[in-house]
């Protein structure tokens, strides 16, 4: 009786969920459509900052709902953010922190499906379960070493898997509790990561810094149940991740870009390329993004992020080689570790050596910055790089301080130059490439990290790319950018070998990368040639064309070149020959001897002077006062110190001449214009001995040929401020 009661309540119930399946199913399309256009044209995105942590972020999970945001760092803290609120711009709601703390840095996190837990693992070699509603832990598992990779099964809500530096692959069910845990792999290497197949619990992926990329069967785990391509020059592999119906893998090996696998098949079927990207200093993680998993998204060691496109991409063929350019998203400020995609709202978080976590959107929304349908103005980070940073770093959080750490970005700047700097393709690591974000600890017991590439320098032109040096310095904002641009060579090698069996030229390729980095420098060049010409001309003025704006600087310059040569030639000896300053000083005694010679001509045209050499004179001084009009007033002031030490220099030499000096008057007629100005006036010395200026000038003999003195090529005039001779040169020789 009672379930005839109840049944037509449970079909009421079961017609509203039927009903409400089927209206929210166009619902759903229509986001889908919509995201999907906007992500299409997108060749940017709009971002914001998310601040709470007190140190870097090396992890990120959204819940499988989209609600909320899971978050833990080197604070040793698991956060949980509200994601509406966190669109919404709601400042004052801080992010929910977990009670029970981790006693090292956090890696890992994973919900469950129905968002009551979230697990955390980290360096302290456990894994929390966290209650959502209280915050408080619930349970903790216990490993031989650091957990590296968690990953929940999305088909049941009971079992979670971990990575474990110790080299193992355990599967946990919470229906028995801590027993014992499923081992899947056990190897002496590390395992970086682990997830679950989306649709079927029993396929685990797997990434192994030796033994790369694997797919496991837990029904029969002796050995994988497939290894993905093994790239003997990069065998460690950090991250894997399947797409929302599991019919893809995407894979990311050290120091190569993303690499795209169908579950099935050892082959790749496409690597992606972009000539800027690099990955080898920290754990990295990749992910699809868009409603239908359209798009590749992974964080790069130059603080960038890359956004690949699936279009054009064939599932039936292998080994394709996709180096379409990317959508590049800049705003970190250093290495850009983890990235996540909030199907539900559209919606990707980035997190990495930074204290922060960004959000990317596809809409624009109230106080986030960036755009969509245009590139960043600045593709790149601005901030200056550090070159020397200690080897060691220690932080303390009980200060909880949520500037940025400069120790911290010193550290992984002077990591990643180092890297590229010693790497060179023929090199192979033997050794394991650790957790290199295990940088943070409190003051009690600091942890440290030290770099785990090769330590030994080797041949920087190993591996080198021929004539980089040639290229713009714009494609190189900073020396990260400059050394992955030399190591491009050994970077492309590597990557062609990781798409499988495929034969390709590289030399073919690394030509056509030159040859698109030198057209972008071109046109870098060009754009600054058109700012330049639009200043000079204007905009009436401006050319459309390159070609016109070199024809028209040409012209230019063809023209100023004809006024220069028609100009007056200058007097030989106002050429500065030698070093600058020696030429200048000798420049500066000779402009003071012309002004005395100058104020001389004009005392002697006070007294009478003998007819025979009025002309001559008066040519002289119609000359000097011509070559002297530009001179200002200032100039006249004269160190006295300077001149009487010309002076003395020069009277000295010419003392001599002047006893054996004898002409006639025909001699004083053939006189040149330098005997004019030679003749200087009296000097206070002379006025020593009762001698006037004028009787000076008056008495003195007419001028012999003398004999003037040569410094560094030129030659100087003589000025005698203690006899009354006046010297005057000879004909051939150089004129003032």
């Amino acid at each position: 009786m009672s379930y005839l009661r109840q049944g037509p309540a449970a079909s009421l119930n079961l017609d509203h969920a039927l009903r409400y399946r089927e209206l929210d199913h166009p619902r759903s399309n229509l986001e889908a459509g919509i995201f999907r256009q906007r992500l299409h044209a997108a060749e940017n995105l709009y971002q914001r900052n998310l601040m709470a942590h007190f140190g870097c972020v090396n992890a990120l999970e959204f819940s499988p709902g989209g609600e909320y945001l899971a978050s833990g760092g080197d604070d040793k803290r698991v956060l949980l953010w509200n994601v509406d609120q966190a669109l919404g711009n709601v400042t004052e709601d801080s992010p929910a922190a977990m009670y029970g703390e981790h006693a090292s840095n956090i890696f890992c996190l994973g919900f469950d499906t129905l968002t009551r837990y979230v697990f955390s693992g980290g360096n302290d070699d456990l894994v929390i379960q966290h209650d959502l509603c209280t915050g408080k832990n619930l349970n903790y598992f216990s490993h031989d070493g650091p957990v590296y990779g968690l990953s929940v099964d999305r088909t049941t809500n009971n079992l979670f898997s971990v990575a474990t530096e110790h080299g193992e692959i355990l599967v946990y069910d919470m229906r028995v509790g801590k027993t014992e845990p499923f081992i899947v792999a056990n190897f002496r290497t590390p395992f970086n990561a682990v997830e679950f197949h989306p649709l079927n619990g029993n396929y685990l992926a797997t990434a192994n810094a030796r033994r790369g990329a694997q797919l496991w069967d837990m029904r029969n785990n002796t050995q994988p149940f497939r290894q993905y391509n093994y790239i003997t020059e990069s065998p460690s592999c950090m991250s894997v991740r399947f797409n929302c119906n599991g019919s893809l893998l995407l894979t990311l090996h050290r120091r190569l870009p993303p690499i795209l696998y169908n579950p099935s098949s050892s082959d790749p079927l496409c690597s992606f390329y972009h000539d800027e990207y690099f990955n080898s200093c920290t754990m990295k993680s990749c992910t699809f993004a868009g409603p239908h998993d359209e798009l590749v998204v992974s964080g790069s060691d130059n603080f960038n992020m890359f956004m690949w496109r699936l279009d054009g991409i064939n599932l039936e063929k292998k080994n394709q080689w996709i180096d379409t350019s990317p959508v590049i998203l800049t705003g970190h400020r250093s290495i850009v570790n983890q990235v996540r995609y909030n199907r539900q709202r559209c919606l990707l978080a980035s997190s990495g050596v930074e204290k922060i976590i960004k959000f990317w959107s596809p809409f624009a929304q109230q106080g986030w910055e960036g755009a969509l349908t245009e590139p960043s103005d600045t593709p790149h980070c601005t901030r200056p790089l550090h070159r020397n940073a200690t080897d060691h770093v220690s932080q303390d959080f009980s200060m909880r301080n949520m500037e940025e750490d400069q120790v911290m970005l010193a550290f992984f700047d002077t990591l990643v130059q180092r890297e590229l700097e010693t790497w060179t393709n023929n090199s192979n690591n033997t050794n394991a490439m650790g957790q290199l974000t295990t940088t943070a600890s409190d003051s009690s017991s600091p942890t440290s990290t030290e770099h785990s590439g090769s330590s030994t320098q080797s041949d920087e032109s190993d591996g080198d790319t021929p004539n980089v040096s040639e290229l713009s310095w714009q494609t190189h904002p900073n020396r990260i950018f400059y050394l992955i641009a030399k190591k491009r060579r050994a970077l492309l090698q590597l990557a062609v070998k990781g798409t499988g069996g495929q034969h390709r030229n590289v030399e073919q390729l690394l030509a056509r990368l030159l040859g698109e980095q030198r057209q972008v420098a071109t046109q870098a060049r060009i754009s600054e040639w058109l700012e330049e010409t639009h200043r000079l001309f204007g905009d009436d003025e401006l050319p459309t064309t390159s070609a016109e704006a070199a024809s028209r600087e040409r012209l230019r310059r063809e023209s100023i070149s004809q006024a220069t040569s028609r100009s007056p030639r200058k007097p030989p000896e106002l050429q500065m020959i030698g070093s600058l300053q020696a030429n200048f000083e000798q420049l500066e005694r000779k402009r003071k001897l012309m002004r005395l010679r100058f104020a001389a001509i004009k005392r002697r045209r006070k007294v009478r002077r003998p007819r025979r050499g009025r002309q001559e004179n008066d040519n002289a001084l119609a000359y000097d006062t011509e070559w002297l009009d530009d001179d200002d007033d200032d100039d006249d002031e004269i160190d006295n110190d300077n001149g009487n030490d010309n002076e003395m220099e020069i009277s000295h030499e010419t003392m001599g001449e002047d006893n054996n000096t004898n002409s006639s008057s025909d001699d004083t007629s053939n006189t040149s214009m330098e005997a004019q100005l030679s003749q200087a006036p009296s000097t206070s010395n002379s006025l020593q001995f009762g001698l006037e200026p004028n009787e000076a000038n008056n008495n003195s003999p007419p001028a012999a040929a003398t004999r003037n003195k040569k410094r560094n090529g030129l030659m100087t005039g003589a000025c005698y401020p203690e006899t009354t001779t006046s010297s005057n040169s000879s004909s051939n020789q150089t004129n003032i």
